[in-house]
């Protein structure tokens, strides 16, 4: 068999992954113009719901603010103090420390002057040992609860049965929230009392930022580029998945760095379910189906507005890490839920949101990264078709940079965080970078990932941490 022979046969391949890669962007077009619309509809009723915000804030539901802690010795005073100074009538904080093994606890105990306290709670969703329970004598509403380690869904699980407050807010420890976030974030539920189940908002990059008393005081870009990456690709993500996906109410991930639940909705689903890599999907995706089975009217949103800042991850290391494990995470969750695919009792959520998860999300990197690998060898060879060179690059690396692109100007225009010329010009020299390397760096982990899950491999992985301003 001669190279010449096997020419037709690699094209046609390489022709098939150019359709492929037109669809997949297509449906990011479809998603980011959703995006656009929401967001203007949006800015059209922001003086209304500001107003809304001023007259209900006095009637806005008591939350309880759940941030589980492991070894989160850098970054938990600066977060805890975000979680204090929320513009909210009525906040309790509970920060569930898991067994962490440096100085998480000690750092809380001293600068928040805790002392042990007996409180109770319903050991429904973990029977995992309670070593000891804090409250603080300066912030009587901080609550700190000492455990045995037992990962993050069951950190969770412990802070919902300490909780006081029908609707609690999973944040991450290492996440410093805006001011105003949870009054905006809460709104939904004052609106569709009986619908609403959860909430999630737009999370951001910190590094780079300036970072006083928990608030980001002056938001920046970091120079390290592995950071400067994440910020374009956070921003596409959220404009052109979680906002576009919202008109469909088949919003499937609400961030673990910051999302508002309903209490009794979430026991009654199970609570977090231990052991998962990826518990903040898995849970939206499980309420979702037992939503669904019930017949019962609900919604699960998610607001472009509200901002988390979160430390992202800023050597190859740890950022190979983090994708790793969101990969085996994501496989985990549609593995469980795969009877949800297709299916039309699960309405737009079956027949549309799930299989994009799976068929672009889950499989998208084995697909890309095929294409590739056949791409360079036909190249190589001498086999490569002009014509399927050019529509591969412009269907799968060009068209991704468009949308890049157009999502850095829609948040420049609509959500301007970083109002310098030089930071937007900057961001614009990005979206080449990322499209030119860290994307297809990102498929091989993402696809390493797939790997692991099938061999088994269930551990979260080491996350290095740094201080906001350091």
């Amino acid at each position: 068999m001669t190279l010449e022979s096997l020419a037709p046969t690699v094209n046609a391949l390489l022709t098939s992954s150019i359709f492929y890669f037109m669809a997949i962007n297509s449906l990011y077009m479809l998603l980011l113009l959703a995006a656009v619309y929401a967001i203007r509809k949006n800015k059209k009723l922001q003086p209304v719901l500001s107003d809304m915000q001023r007259r209900f804030a006095v009637l806005a539901p008591p939350v309880t603010v759940i941030a589980p802690a492991y070894n989160e010795e850098e970054t938990i005073l600066d977060s805890v103090k975000s979680f204090l100074s929320f513009n909210y009538p009525s906040t309790e904080i509970i920060v569930v420390n898991d067994g962490s093994k440096d100085s998480t606890l000690a750092k809380l105990i001293s600068e928040y002057s805790l002392e042990e306290t007996s409180l109770i709670y319903d050991p429904t969703l973990s029977a995992t040992k309670i070593r000891g329970t804090y409250r603080s004598r300066i912030h009587p509403n901080l609550v700190v609860v000492d455990k045995e380690n037992g990962g993050k869904a069951d950190a969770l699980n412990v802070g919902i049965e300490f909780a006081s407050s029908e609707i609690f807010c999973a944040v991450d420890s290492d996440s410093l929230i805006e001011e105003d976030a949870l009054l905006k974030v809460v709104l939904p539920f004052i609106e569709h009392p009986k619908e609403m189940i959860a909430v999630g908002g737009t999370v951001r990059v910190a590094n780079g930022s300036e970072v006083r008393f928990g608030r980001v005081t002056k938001p920046g870009l970091s120079m390290n580029p592995l950071c400067l990456m994440q910020v374009v690709e956070y921003t596409r993500a959220f404009l052109c998945g979680r906002v576009g996906w919202n008109h469909l109410n088949c919003t499937l991930v609400i961030s673990g760095a910051f999302g508002l639940f309903r209490r009794d909705t979430v026991i009654e689903a199970g609570g977090y379910k231990e052991g998962s890599l990826g518990e903040d999907m898995e849970l939206i995706v499980r309420l979702h189906k037992a939503a669904r089975r019930r017949g019962s009217p609900y919604r699960i949103e998610f607001l472009p507005d509200p901002v988390c800042w979160t430390q992202a991850p800023s050597d190859f290391k740890t950022l190979y890490r983090q994708r790793h494990r969101w990969q085996r995470g994501l496989a985990g969750t549609l593995l469980m839920n795969y009877d949800m695919l297709f299916n039309p009792k699960y309405g737009a959520l079956g027949i549309l949101a799930l299989p994009y998860f799976v068929f672009v999300e889950l499989l998208g990197p084995v697909i890309e990264l095929a294409a590739l690998v056949l791409l360079i060898v036909a190249g190589l060879c001498g086999i490569l078709e002009t014509e399927t060179f050019i529509l591969s690059v412009l269907a799968g690396v060009l068209y991704g940079v468009i949308l890049s692109i157009s999502s850095v100007l829609i948040e420049a225009v609509h959500y301007p965080k970083y109002p310098k010329t030089r930071q937007f010009l900057a961001l614009l020299a990005v979206t080449l970078g990322e499209s030119f390397g860290y994307r297809q760096l990102t498929a091989v982990w993402r696809l390493m990932g797939l790997f692991s899950y099938a061999r088994g491999d269930r551990a979260w992985g080491k996350m290095k941490r740094a201080s906001f301003n350091g």
